[in-house]
């Protein structure tokens, strides 16, 4: 299920009620782009009618399986999930320099390791992310951890790496780096020996 596709269809209320969807569908589509939680008896409205309309619209859209988005496809699919890490720093705009080779994802469903559209994914599971900062890329429509979560993931990604590139941004940029850069004086950049190949860097 698309979440891009749920924030255009959102976005155009006025000419998809009720000529795609019924008001009462349409406020569950609302919900979902909002990432607020469904009730049981609105998850069997999405199971339903609603879910064959957005896999209709997706295939008008994408005219083809050649233009499908395997990324947002496959992530979309976790529902609750943000990309954190290495990647949601140079999504932020900090970590222009390098590429990484492994892209944390925390979710509440799955864990392991796996491969997508030639980038490893890892992904680390957790119960819930409801109190979790995070924002969509309303480019892409993926969910990116804030500079402030990033660091709070640590603690559960164990990336000493991606830890030290962190502190190296907070000393370098401050308060441009996190709303309030004296929360976070005590991850002021310290020496340290790092194994980057262990990192997938």
């Amino acid at each position: 299920m698309s979440q891009l596709l749920i924030k255009k269809l959102v976005a155009m209320e006025d000419l998809v009620v009720p000529t795609l969807f019924k008001p009462v569908q349409f406020a569950i589509l609302k919900k979902l782009d909002a990432g607020k939680t469904l009730t049981e008896n609105e998850k069997r409205y999405l199971r339903g009618k609603i879910k064959t309309k957005l896999h209709i619209l997706s295939r008008f859209i994408g005219t083809g399986a050649a233009k499908i988005d395997y990324t947002l496809f496959f992530l979309d699919n976790l529902g609750s999930y943000y990309i954190t890490g290495l990647e949601a720093l140079k999504h932020n705009g900090f970590g222009w320099y390098f590429k990484p080779k492994i892209i944390d994802v925390i979710n509440t469903q799955i864990r392991g390791k796996i491969r997508i559209s030639h980038t490893t994914f890892r992904f680390i599971r957790v119960k819930s992310i409801k109190n979790s900062q995070f924002s969509l890329d309303k480019k892409t429509g993926l969910k990116y951890a804030t500079n402030e979560q990033i660091i709070k993931d640590m603690k559960i990604i164990k990336n000493a790496y991606a830890e030290s590139v962190w502190r190296q941004m907070l000393s370098r940029y401050g308060r441009i780096f996190v709303k309030n850069d004296n929360k976070f004086k005590a991850y002021m950049q310290k020496h340290q020996i790092i194994d980057y190949a262990a990192y997938g860097v």
